[in-house]
């Protein structure tokens, strides 16, 4: 039993995917609902590529050594288990997004001429942002994490800056002279409504505990990873911390912000277990899958 627990996380390929077509099948209920299947189809699908997204970002920085599919399984059961988020597909796009700003931060490590990457990076904040404001919260991240990354400098912040300043422009001109056009690009009430209730709220202390509990582990181990490995987890930290905070207002696009939430505690949990092995990880690992499931059943019965 105790060589069991030490392992556990020791997950190849083969089980790894098993698991994570396991964890997909909890996406099946969604598909009774003609009305919502179109979008279920394109959460699923871009819940799977966000997954090997952060599986490939992970093993780039060094957080972990090899490709390992952890990474995959651990988001795919996270935003499973949540069955709230199984037709926002535009909180997917948000993770997506990010991801965008997490590999140009990483293509921009100790660079003296990161203006590229930093331009780059604030168009894709910008267009999400058409759609879901709220995701402007990703420019405190760029620029942290440029600073993380020892690329900050004037010509990367202006490059910055002349992005927002021009998409500032672009919403003035819009709402001014073509409100029509305009109107259709905004988010409809099912996208724009904060989810309430004992639901949303047995969602957010799941989320909570875990990115409490990966944090610390996180930093447990911090000072044996290399620098790169070390920028691209207090990164996924400040950004935890900026959704969690954004979270308690309440937003109005509550649903990427809680899947923001989300993502960084899987790829937290993901650096914690593939990091090294213990029992005491192997008994945290059961205990995230199994309290993932325990959520997904609750809400699958109206328990909660």
């Amino acid at each position: 039993m105790k060589y069991f627990l030490k392992h556990i996380t020791e997950i190849n390929w083969l089980a790894g995917i098993l698991l994570s077509v396991a964890a997909l099948a909890m996406w099946i209920p969604d598909f009774i609902s003609p009305d919502s299947m179109w979008k279920t189809i394109v959460c699923l699908l871009l819940t799977v590529g966000n997954g090997v997204l952060l599986m490939y970002i992970l093993y780039q920085s060094g957080v972990t050594r090899t490709r390992i599919s952890l990474p995959v399984f651990c988001y795919v059961l996270a935003i499973s288990s949540l069955t709230l988020l199984h037709t926002q597909w535009e909180s997917q796009l948000s993770i997506l997004a990010l991801q965008t700003v997490l590999l140009l931060l990483l293509k921009s490590y100790r660079s003296a001429n990161a203006v590229h990457e930093s331009f780059i990076a604030t168009i894709v904040i910008c267009c999400a942002a058409i759609l879901q404001p709220d995701i402007l919260v990703l420019l405190i991240v760029l620029w942290a994490g440029l600073g993380i990354q020892r690329a900050f400098n004037l010509r990367v912040i202006l490059a910055s800056l002349s992005v927002v300043l021009m998409f500032m422009l672009y919403k003035w001109l819009s709402a001014m002279f073509w409100p029509e056009v305009f109107g259709t690009l905004q988010t409809t009430e099912i996208l724009a409504r904060s989810f309430t209730g004992m639901s949303m709220l047995a969602e957010v202390c799941y989320t909570a505990i875990a990115a409490v509990l990966f944090t610390v582990l996180s930093l447990t181990g911090f000072a044996r990873e290399n620098s790169r490995a070390q920028s691209l987890v207090l990164i996924l930290i400040i950004t935890m911390f900026l959704s969690g905070v954004l979270m308690l207002f309440p937003p109005k696009y509550f649903a990427s912000l809680l899947a923001i939430a989300i993502y960084t505690m899987s790829a937290l949990a993901s650096y914690c277990f593939a990091s090294g092995q213990s029992v005491a990880k192997g008994v945290i690992f059961l205990l995230f899958v199994s309290s993932s499931v325990t959520i997904y059943f609750l809400n699958l019965y109206n328990i909660i």
